[in-house]
């Protein structure tokens, strides 16, 4: 049964730190369904963040592709030039 409460919250992006968190909740007499909440939403943030990150690295590659030409020696090519110079979000 833990094995399975493991696999499920690691499923849903937490940590091992964080599912042990939440694991010490359940059997923590003082605690809430609201600690638990707040465990869930601090992670939800998390994924929100990376999911933004995500969303404009996809934009910032889509523009380096669509720019690209796609022949020519690499001395000249765009995608390696941005990420030399920084050019970057």
């Amino acid at each position: 049964m833990r094995v399975r409460f493991v696999k499920r919250a690691q499923g849903l992006g937490f940590s091992l730190t964080e599912i042990q968190e939440l694991l010490s909740l359940r059997t923590n007499p003082v605690a809430s369904c609201g600690d638990v909440q707040a465990q869930a939403r601090s992670k939800l943030r998390e994924i929100e963040d990376k999911l933004r990150a995500l969303r404009a690295m996809r934009t910032t590659l889509r523009r380096l592709i669509a720019e690209c030409p796609g022949d020519g020696p690499t001395s000249r090519c765009n995608i390696l030039a941005a990420f030399e110079s920084g050019d970057l979000p």
